[in-house]
């Protein structure tokens, strides 16, 4: 009775064994398969180098935004393009999210120089370009994609805007009191 009890506990380790191998291969396939979906560019959007589509409203070197309007971190990013030294220079694509009108109101945090596309216009436009995240940006120069990307910084917005448009700045531009500073330690 000796060796047919250890027989049976040997099998048992051995199915244990078998059952743990499962679950580490399964769990390395899946973060195989993350790893290869995140990469370095979001899944999100048209692939770089894809032709931007032509709306109304878009140009062919701009930096397109996409937001929800029931959307806080979308809400701080359009903070950060309202406050942007060129806020001409984004098109603002606003949806309503989980909250119907919620889009409307958003437009408040946009500067007035901002080109917003919302209602139908907008869902066009996020239908076309393939987005379905917030906050995204898509920068397009000559009519092509050439970086997308969520934004969680104010350098994000940066990269996009250089990307589209060169090496301009978009920072925040300086307050009359930062100018006038400026101004005295140059004449200083």
């Amino acid at each position: 009775m000796g060796y047919t009890a250890l027989f049976v506990v040997c099998a048992v380790w051995l199915i244990l064994l078998l059952l743990g191998l499962l679950v580490v291969r399964r769990e390395l396939s899946i973060l195989q398969d993350r790893v290869a979906v995140s990469g370095n560019a979001p899944a999100d959007g048209l692939a770089v180098g894809a032709v931007a589509p032509p709306f109304p409203g878009l140009r062919d070197n701009d930096v397109v935004m996409f937001f929800f309007g029931d959307c806080e971190p979308c809400h701080e990013v359009a903070t950060e393009v309202a406050r942007s030294a060129d806020p001409a220079g984004f098109a603002c694509v606003v949806s309503d999210g989980t909250m119907p009108g919620s889009a409307e109101g958003f437009r408040r945090i946009l500067h007035a120089d901002s080109r917003a596309l919302i209602g139908a216009e907008g869902a066009a436009v996020r239908e076309r370009y393939k987005v379905h995240s917030g906050p995204f940006g898509v920068a397009v120069s000559g009519g092509l994609v050439v970086a997308k990307g969520v934004l969680r910084y104010a350098d994000d917005i940066e990269q996009l805007y250089h990307a589209a448009y060169g090496p301009a700045r978009v920072s925040p531009a300086p307050t009359s009191a930062q100018a006038s500073a400026g101004q005295a330690s140059a004449g200083g």
